[in-house]
């Protein structure tokens, strides 16, 4: 378990001794601050101190919503419509603070959960819409945001199904609560090596 959480500091990393990368990997820095800082937090939070991690996924999924909310922005044209659904997460976030629990986290980050990944579906579609549209010589292996949206696209909607899962999977008796966990790691661990990939293979083309 603990190899996930460095696999999370590794593309910051890899970032920062090579800051000569294309501009989709500047506008995705901030979500890999996040990844970084997030698996920081984890490690010695959670694994080392056993600190109660409640409130630190809330503030984490808001700040997970802005930085992938940031980098859709930056590479996409609607540039109002982002601005719109970015305020109205914000009013959403607000509201289900109202009432929220720590003890009722997986019920009520549901509409958190649909926001986030209703946006990144939705925007990874129209990105590539646009580029067959634009039909241009540039291969989509060739292009840096393609793996950055892949690796979100696959992402939250693998963590966003296995979610959906989460109340069936934890009153089955039938059906070990570890199993929920190695998912979420799987989806995890294919996220930090996508982008562990791509900042290298981002940083290579720099030198080239």
């Amino acid at each position: 378990m603990n190899f996930i959480y460095v696999l999370g500091i590794i593309p910051l990393f890899l970032y920062i001794i090579n800051r000569k990368v294309g501009v989709a990997t500047y506008y995705f820095l901030p979500f890999l601050s996040l990844l970084a800082l997030a698996s920081l937090y984890e490690y010695v939070g959670t694994y080392l101190l056993r600190l109660n991690t409640g409130y630190w996924f809330r503030i984490y999924s808001l700040l997970e919503f802005y930085v992938v909310w940031y980098f859709y922005y930056k590479i996409l044209e609607f540039k109002k419509c982002y601005i719109i659904y970015g305020s109205l997460y914000l009013l959403l976030y607000g509201y289900l603070l109202i009432d929220w629990s720590p003890k009722n986290k997986i019920i009520e980050d549901l509409p958190l959960t649909i926001a986030i990944t209703l946006m990144v579906v939705v925007s990874s579609f129209l990105w590539f819409v646009d580029v067959f549209k634009k039909m241009e010589d540039k291969a989509l292996y060739r292009r840096t945001e393609f793996y950055y949206i892949s690796s979100l696209l696959i992402y939250f909607t693998g963590t966003f199904l296995v979610f959906l899962m989460a109340d069936y999977i934890i009153n089955n008796d039938s059906i070990k609560l570890l199993d929920y966990w190695v998912l979420i790691i799987i989806f995890n661990l294919i996220l930090r090596v996508t982008l562990i990939f791509t900042v290298w293979k981002a940083r290579i083309k720099s030198e080239h």
